[in-house]
Order: structure tokens, then C-alpha cells, then sequence
């Protein structure tokens, strides 16, 4: 049980209120002599100043300031600060840039604050974290990122012997190293001032009233420039580049930062027999992305069977997955061979898989298990070979959480996660997909069209998409079919979809849920990922794989302890 910052104040003998006045005081005081100082600022005389404030106050043993380089993989600069004797020292143990070992870097992506300790450490690497250049070895530890902006500049670390730093410990470290963080970001943008000062002064350019006079007539031909493209855009036929490699199914279209991901690991996972989750929002192409992980496996050879478990009657369900006898139940006339037979040394795809009743999901976890299924009314078992791919634009861990799906299915599906961002969130996709559209329905409907216009183009790019790329597709069908010119210079959003979008931009994504849901769990522990009351535990999932969602989801540091 974690200890709180109350069990210790017969030895720290400091009020919380107390603590936090002095701390403002200081930090103050030291912001006052920053300014003076200036370009003689020493960053581990502050460090040494903040320890010393923070030793008496939570009785940590040990702290070190580690700083990154812009690319996150070397450390550049590295203070440790501990008090020996009752004299607070601070020592720069890393002066120049070193590469990250495995656990450094593990540190290194923390977004967010972490507690471990020495089990945990040894548990995930077999090995405790021991600070580069200091022989000591120490049993709780605390990483805070330091965050500016969206930039990790370094890691605040605090490390104790007897015990793991409390709940009002690491929220007031944590204001420390938002400090430190805006800090060292001050003095990258001074020092940067200063080299563009000093560049301004070896050109000698001195005619300032010149220099207004030129900027004013660029931004008077500026604006005409805009006011020109906006009357020629209905009339400027967009033409979509082709310069960035695209993924090798010709009904998969799209090049932006978002898609190349999902390419990437359509590659890996295409081949292999793996069990693939294929997550996102109505429109956004999952079925497609399930044909195209069919076709570049080995059981391409044989057609992939496709189920929507949202669209058969409850009823029928166990009937359709895996076939019945004759006689079985009424109506049953005839033998029926269900989907997982037909899908035999091929590849079945569950679309809309949270839909099934729970009833359901105990048999498909047993076919998952056992490789055979029973048909309704049969005495036999059947073995099978069939790869599973489903999908669902659910959030499936929280359906898990509410108790609607079964934790142990969720975990058998899961095995490897296809996460498709919706239409909204890679817009630079829309110009292509609305040209590859605007090509297929024009040889559909038999129409010699020139394309749309940059005016269309712009129009499409500003609208949200609550549809994904299922309604983009749609829109064009319908331009192509009203078409009268051989150029698109328009295109008409209908009203209800505005009225829609409205209504949608209320609705948390299947992202947002698991973000929200992660961060209230971080939440309950204080922040701690790891361990036996770690977030991960609580989740079930490793903390590596947690540490990584973390920061795909975009979760930040933030002061909730």
C-alpha cells in the first residue's frame, strides 16, 4: 500500500501549505536572479537550489536532471544533486552527447509521470536503473518528462532508499518540472534571438524605413495574388500528385502521414497467419483493409468469407457462423454448411464483431481455442483451418469494461491491432480519394470528365467528414451523375450532413474512449504505470505496451494527482 505524505511528517516536520508557500517564495526569488544573471545562468546552480528544497520537504534521497537532444536519441547533459552530510551537492555527470542505453531510452518515452521501483525495473529489463556515474543503486524511482510546448526536453528523475515518493510529492515536482521545462525553452529561443541579432548585425542593414516599404508592397501584391486564385480556382483543374508510395491494393487510396502507418503494417502482418483487430469509425474502409490482409497472405487462393454479425438476427447467428443439421430446430429442413466451414483453409472476416450476444462469443472463443466447431443440432466436431480477421467500430475495451464482451474473446481477437484514422483527422488524402472517385464513376456512367476544380477541392477540405470515406465516395457519385460540364467547379455539401456534423463532433471517437478511459485508470494510480498497483496491471496489458499507447494517443503530462 502506497504510503501518504501524512506518515512522514513526524520526520520532515513540514505542513503541505507551508511547504508550497516556501516553494512559491523561492522559485520567485530564483526567477529575480535568472533575469539578473542572465547569460551567466547556471542550470545545475538552479538544480542544486531545487534539490535543496526538495530534500527536507519529501526526503528524497536523490535527484538527476537529464537533458535530450532534438531527436531524442542521445543524452546531451546529465546534473545529479544528493545530500551528503547534510550538504546538498550538485555534480554534471554527463557532459557530453551519449547514446541511450535500452533503459534510457525506455525513459526517454515517457510522456508521462512515472513511478518505479527496483522489482519493477528488474522485471521488465532484469535489471535495476542505475545512474551513469554513480555507483549507488536505489530502490524507488520517479521520472517526470520535461514538456514544453510538445517537445520533451528531458527527464526530472528522483530516486529514494526506503520509500516510493507520495501523491503530494510528485504533484509539486511535477509544477518543478513544468519550470525547469519552460526554462530551458526560454533559453533556446534567447539563444537563438541572439544568433539572428547577431546575423541582422553583420548584414548592416540599417534603411529600416525601407524595409517597412517593401514589406508593405509584398503584402498589397500578396493580396491581390489571393484575391486572383480565388476567383480562378472554379476554373484550375486540381491534379493529385503521385510522388509518395502508396500501398500495393489498387482499392486502398491515400499517401498521407496516417495511412503510410497503416501500410507499414499491412506489410508485416499480411503474410504471416496472425489473428488481426481491424478498429475505426463507420465509412473508413475496414473491409477493405481485411481484403487486402486476405490477399497478401497464402490463403489468397481462396475467396474470403465475410460476416456481419450486425446484420443476421440473433437467432440465426450460431446458425450462420457454423452451420445445423436437418431437423436441428424448426425450419431446419435441409443441412446447412456454415461460414467457418466455408471458410476452410481460407480467411473469415467478422465485421461489426461487438455486436454478438455474449452467448456467442463463449462459442467463437471455443472455436478460436480448439481449431473445430460443432454444427447447431450436431453430434460431431469438425476441425477447421481458418484465419480470423474481424472488426468493429466499437470501443471494445470499454465494452469489456461494462461487462457486454468477454475479457478472454477481446484478448483472442487482439492479437495484432489495426487502428484506421478517420477522414477528418488526414484530410490531405481527400484531393486523391476524390479523384480516384471522380475516375470511377465517370467510366460507370460512360462521362468524359476533365476533373474537379481547385474551388471543389478547397470545399471538400474544409468540411468534417462525419461520414468518413464511405460519404466522400458517395458525394461524387452524385457529382458525376449531375455533372453538365466536363469540369467539376463545384461540389454541394447537403444541408443535413451539416446538421450532422453538429451532431457527431459531440461524439467521443473509439480514440477518444481509450483515451479517456487510460488516463482515468493513470488517474486512480497516481500516475503509475507499472507495478502491482500500476495502470498496466489494472488494464492488463504489459507496461511497455501502455507506456507505447500513451503516447500513440497522444496523452500528455498532466497535474491530476
Amino acid at each position: 500500500m502506497r504510503k501518504q505524505e501524512s506518515d512522514y511528517r513526524s520526520t520532515t516536520n513540514v505542513d503541505e501549505n507551508d511547504a508550497q508557500h516556501i516553494a512559491n517564495t523561492y522559485f520567485k526569488q530564483r526567477a529575480e536572479t535568472i533575469a539578473e544573471l542572465e547569460k551567466n545562468f547556471s542550470l545545475g546552480e538552479l538544480f542544486q537550489g531545487v534539490f535543496s528544497k526538495l530534500n527536507p520537504l519529501f526526503s528524497i534521497d536523490c535527484a538527476a536532471l537529464v537533458l535530450y537532444n532534438e531527436n531524442m536519441d542521445h543524452i546531451t547533459r546529465a546534473y545529479l544533486t544528493e545530500a551528503i552530510s547534510g550538504q546538498v551537492s550538485c555534480t554534471e555527470i554527463i557532459s557530453d552527447p551519449i547514446s541511450l542505453s535500452l533503459i534510457t531510452k525506455e525513459i526517454s518515452d515517457f510522456d508521462f509521470p512515472v513511478l518505479k521501483s527496483r522489482l519493477d525495473w528488474i522485471a521488465d529489463f532484469g535489471e535495476n536503473h542505475c545512474l551513469i556515474n554513480h555507483a549507488k543503486e536505489y530502490h524507488f524511482h520517479c521520472y517526470i518528462p520535461l514538456e514544453n510546448n510538445g517537445r520533451i526536453w528531458g527527464t526530472f528523475e528522483l530516486h529514494n532508499n526506503n520509500r516510493e515518493l507520495s501523491a503530494e510529492g510528485l504533484t509539486f515536482c511535477c509544477n518543478i518540472a513544468d519550470f525547469i521545462a519552460g526554462l530551458l525553452a526560454v533559453m533556446e529561443k534567447r539563444n537563438t534571438l541572439d544568433l539572428n541579432l547577431e546575423t541582422v548585425h553583420k548584414t548592416q542593414v540599417t534603411d529600416v524605413s525601407g524595409i517597412l516599404l517593401a514589406e508593405a508592397k509584398i503584402k498589397n501584391l500578396e493580396d491581390e495574388i489571393e484575391r486572383l486564385n480565388t476567383q480562378l480556382a472554379q476554373f484550375l483543374v486540381f491534379t493529385p500528385e503521385n510522388d509518395v508510395e502508396t500501398f500495393t491494393s489498387t482499392e486502398i487510396v491515400g499517401t498521407s502521414a496516417e495511412m503510410q502507418e497503416v501500410y507499414k503494417l499491412l506489410n508485416r502482418i499480411s503474410s504471416s497467419e496472425t489473428t488481426v483487430l481491424i478498429l475505426g469509425e463507420t465509412g473508413t474502409g475496414k473491409e477493405l483493409i481485411a481484403k487486402a490482409i486476405h490477399n497478401g497472405s497464402q490463403r489468397r487462393e481462396k475467396e474470403m468469407v465475410k460476416v456481419n454479425c450486425a446484420a443476421i438476427p440473433p437467432n440465426l447467428i450460431e446458425s450462420e457462423l457454423f452451420g445445423h443439421e436437418k431437423g436441428s430446430f424448426t425450419g431446419a429442413t435441409e443441412k446447412r454448411i456454415g461460414k467457418f466451414e466455408q471458410a476452410h483453409k481460407g480467411t473469415i472476416f467478422l465485421d461489426e464483431v461487438g455486436e454478438l450476444p455474449l452467448d456467442l462469443q463463449v462459442k467463437l472463443l471455443r472455436v478460436l481455442q480448439e481449431k473445430e466447431i460443432e454444427r447447431v443440432g450436431g453430434k460431431t466436431t469438425i476441425p477447421t483451418d481458418v484465419r480470423i480477421i474481424s472488426a468493429t467500430n466499437r470501443n471494445l475495451l470499454a465494452e469489456v469494461e461494462a461487462g457486454r464482451f468477454r475479457r478472454d474473446l477481446f484478448y483472442r481477437l487482439n492479437v495484432f491491432l489495426v487502428s484506421l484514422p478517420p477522414l477528418r483527422d488526414r484530410k490531405s488524402d481527400i484531393p486523391v480519394l476524390a479523384s480516384y472517385f471522380l475516375d470511377k464513376f465517370a467510366i460507370k456512367s460512360n462521362k468524359k470528365l476533365q476533373g474537379l476544380s481547385k474551388k471543389a477541392i478547397s470545399t471538400m477540405m474544409a468540411y468534417s467528414w462525419p461520414g468518413n470515406v464511405r460519404e466522400l465516395e458517395h458525394l461524387i457519385e452524385r457529382q458525376v451523375v449531375m455533372a453538365q460540364g466536363a469540369l467539376i467547379k463545384d461540389v454541394e455539401i447537403p444541408a443535413s450532413t451539416e446538421k450532422s456534423k453538429s451532431v457527431v463532433a459531440g461524439v467521443k471517437t473509439i480514440f477518444e474512449n481509450e483515451r479517456d478511459h487510460i488516463f482515468a485508470v493513470l488517474e486512480l494510480c497516481n500516475g503509475k504505470i507499472s507495478g502491482k498497483n500500476g495502470a498496466a496491471k489494472l488494464l492488463g496489458v504489459p507496461a511497455t505496451t501502455l507506456n507505447s499507447k500513451i503516447k500513440r494517443l497522444g496523452l500528455a503530462k498532466k497535474h491530476i494527482y
